[in-house]
């Protein structure tokens, strides 16, 4: 096939019948082919999710992927689950919570794929235990790549961190190679509406502004790839990771999400994934957000320093100080700074507040530069 031709067979007066258009999303299914992901091939399949031809499970399974909990909109625009039609709002509300750092929820999301992956390695016959197994046998390696890495971690990575842990207890167990964890770093500051952008746009970001995924040299003597991202949405992020790694030489490729949205949702509406991002987080401050900055095992997340330095928060932020640990604070400064946002002018009167709080507890010194604690040096 020619580029784009999938789409191609979703218009014209010519267009195969429906038992013609499952067989060949099936096959090409089966066939799970790196150029296929520029062929448009998971646009045909929303597609074919559209008219009813495959379900969300199904397509969830494109480019090797596995997902936890499928999420769909009702008539009334609330999330349920795609496969029961049940309410999700507490599933969203988790999910939004940890989309802006709450690492209790970052964990409940992390569980519900080690436990996925846990049951995968238990059964003997299952394709991710013949991925360990198989690369046993040929001496090859397992990596997992997360996305977001710009000198502060995004959801993804958090998440996938913690998976990476206690999986690597159950291989290790079962005498199967661990699985060695990679962040794809950013050059450039990831787009801030990302989120509401629509699957073109978000493919002209990716050539600019999107991760760096490792070239050929890094898969010369054999590495296998999962990929791990908190949401599916419209694929284009996972499609280029699949693509790139696999014509770089990855030996193979398999995705896993907590999380996929429908996506004739996401196509047709490009804010729905800033609607699950928002569902428990709204963009005010308030006591929930504070316990969970307060959290001795809190990590700065991306999201986070936006909604505590922009301009929208700047009113409640001398009330916020003494709220919340210092070294939190400390930890949110120096990622602020790590990621430009001092330079960026609707952010930077929050940081210089934030930088005197911290100078007043003995925390920065007169230049705004973390004090070290002094270290004893033993002969």
């Amino acid at each position: 096939m020619t580029t784009m031709d999938y789409a191609d067979l979703l218009t014209g007066d010519d267009m195969p019948t429906d038992e013609d258009l499952q067989r060949i999303f099936h096959t090409a299914l089966a066939e799970n082919s790196p150029r296929d992901a520029k062929r448009g091939l998971r646009v045909f399949a929303s597609g074919l999710l559209e008219r009813g031809l495959i379900d969300l499970a199904s397509y969830a399974t494109l480019f090797g992927g596995q997902a936890v909990h499928l999420l769909t909109l009702d008539q009334d625009g609330h999330f349920i689950h795609a496969l029961n039609g049940k309410d999700a709002t507490d599933l969203t509300r988790i999910y939004s919570r940890a989309k802006y750092g709450s690492i209790a929820d970052i964990r409940f999301l992390a569980d519900l794929v080690i436990e996925r992956l846990r049951m995968e390695l238990q059964a003997p016959d299952s394709d991710w235990r013949r991925l360990f197994e198989g690369a046993l046998a040929a001496g090859e390696q397992v990596v997992m790549l997360t996305t977001g890495w710009r000198n502060v971690p995004s959801t993804a990575n958090v998440l996938f961190a913690i998976v990476v842990e206690q999986i690597n207890v159950d291989l290790a167990l079962l005498e199967l190679p661990t699985i060695i964890e990679v962040k794809l770093p950013r050059i450039a500051p990831p787009v801030e509406n990302y989120a509401s952008l629509t699957a073109e746009e978000r493919e002209r970001v990716s050539k600019v502004q999107d991760h760096v995924i490792p070239e050929q040299h890094f898969f010369q003597g054999g590495v296998h790839v999962i990929f791990g991202d908190d949401v599916l949405v419209t694929g284009a992020t996972a499609d280029k990771v699949f693509h790139t790694t696999m014509m770089n030489g990855a030996r193979s490729f398999r995705a896993v999400y907590p999380v996929v949205i429908d996506p004739v949702v996401a196509f047709a509406n490009p804010a729905t994934e800033e609607k699950l991002n928002m569902t428990d987080v709204d963009g005010k401050i308030d006591e929930s957000i504070v316990n969970w900055l307060s959290d001795p095992d809190y990590q700065p997340i991306l999201r986070t320093l936006r909604l505590l330095f922009e301009e929208a928060s700047r009113g409640i932020l001398p009330r916020l100080l003494p709220l919340v640990p210092p070294g939190n604070w400390l930890k949110l400064y120096t990622a602020a700074l790590g990621n430009d946002m001092l330079r960026v002018p609707s952010c930077q009167p929050s940081l210089e507040l934030l930088k005197g709080h911290l100078t007043q507890l003995n925390m920065l010194d007169g230049c705004g530069r973390p004090l070290r604690q002094p270290t004893v040096q033993t002969l």
